[in-house]
């Protein structure tokens, strides 16, 4: 068996398993946000609690500080349910749920993560195997501890050489997506391996695995180099990679940036889980090289944590961005989920190193959302336009 199998198999008590069988693993992390927590309330049972408190991590990130009346009502909640239940609340604007996981909690290879949010795989950078659950379906491993599942097959692409300057990690992110993500992951787990993924730094690792919350699979992660497994489904070759953008309205229509060139956007966003560490500012300000912020330009900086932001007033980081004119939110979620600040109107096109494209996904429907990196995004706050550079 490979990692993967080996892994699911211990937290199941099982020396074998094999794809297609029903078997309940045991789950180390257990996560939910105030994007997912309300409905994770509602289908809770009266009076019954939480099997194993430490290791439930709760945080308050998508609309915090809370924009409406009704947000903060229910931060109220949840601060209550925290209390009564004895577990972990990040309610302080920590961060953004993956980020306050990859900080606090040290994901490790073959930890078991389960979690209501899209994007739990994010932990997969560091070779924990995560999966995204419905609230409802969270309300019985809080219950238990444990996860019902059937094992997948699995879908394993090796990543050779390195990418070329001005290539992203997040491109490579999109790269997969591009090839993967129109159904062919669907209950599979993906698992990558090879330099190409190896030597990118924990900040680059996360960024790829961010995006297969996007790809359809069941979960995904980058297996340990010491894990790797011979033959590959796929190959590809990281130093012929260009930079890459998801056109509306899905991240799955994914085009050369040059395809795109010369599109005029009226916000650019740069932040939250996707692109909120301090190596995505620091490729932002690189590409911004100290030119100003284009006058019909609204850039958007949201980082991934407190951390992130105290290291980036360290490094003089902060004041050069906002000197140049960018605006600064809360560390968190930002406009991404589109629930607070930098809600997008009819006729606004964004360029954002985050998630989601689907139409409403940040505001109106009659908005545009491209993605791409926080090369590419650098660049198109400075220009006004998208550019290929």
């Amino acid at each position: 068996m490979n990692f993967f199998f080996k892994a699911l198999g211990a937290a199941a008590g099982m020396e074998r398993i094999v794809p297609g069988e029903e078997i309940t693993i045991n789950v180390d992390l257990i996560l939910a946000h105030d994007g997912t927590a309300a409905k994770v309330l509602a289908a809770w049972p009266e009076g019954e609690k939480v099997a194993q408190p430490a290791k439930v991590v709760f945080t308050l990130d998508h609309v915090m500080p809370a924009p409406t009346i009704a947000s903060r009502q229910l931060h109220l909640q949840l601060k209550a349910y925290a209390r009564q239940q004895g577990i972990n609340l990040f309610d302080k604007c920590e961060g953004v749920l993956h980020q306050v996981v990859a900080e606090f909690f040290q994901p490790r290879a073959g930890m078991i993560i389960a979690g209501a949010d899209g994007h739990v795989t994010t932990s997969g950078a560091f070779g924990a195997i995560a999966f995204s659950l419905t609230p409802a379906d969270l309300v019985p491993v809080l219950l238990a501890g444990q996860l019902r599942l059937a094992v997948p097959e699995t879908v394993i692409v090796k990543i050779n050489g390195s990418l070329s300057p001005g290539v992203s990690p997040r491109d490579l992110g999109l790269e997969l997506l591009r090839r993967l993500g129109g159904g062919a992951l669907k209950n599979k787990a993906l698992l990558l391996q090879g330099e190409g993924v190896w030597q990118l730094s924990p900040s680059g690792r996360m960024s790829v695995c961010n995006l297969i919350g996007e790809m359809g699979c069941m979960t995904g992660m980058i297996l340990p180099p010491e894990e790797q497994v011979a033959g590959s489904d796929l190959i590809i070759d990281a130093s012929t990679l260009h930079p890459l953008v998801a056109c509306p309205p899905a991240p799955t229509k994914i085009q050369p940036v040059h395809e795109v060139a010369g599109l005029t956007v009226t916000q650019v966003l740069v932040g939250g889980c996707g692109s909120g560490r301090l190596e995505d500012f620091e490729e932002l300000a690189a590409a911004m090289n100290g030119r100003p912020v284009h006058r019909e330009v609204n850039l958007l900086l949201v980082p991934a944590s407190r951390a992130v932001l105290q290291e980036m007033e360290a490094r003089g980081l902060s004041r050069s961005l906002l000197q140049q004119g960018a605006v600064i939110l809360p560390p968190g979620c930002g406009p991404c989920p589109g629930q607070h600040a930098g809600l997008l109107a009819p006729g606004d096109r964004v360029l954002a190193a985050t998630v989601r494209n689907t139409p409403g996904r940040m505001g109106s429907p009659e908005a545009e959302i491209y993605l791409a990196s926080p090369r590419t995004a650098g660049l198109a706050a400075i220009a006004g336009a998208i550019v290929a550079g």
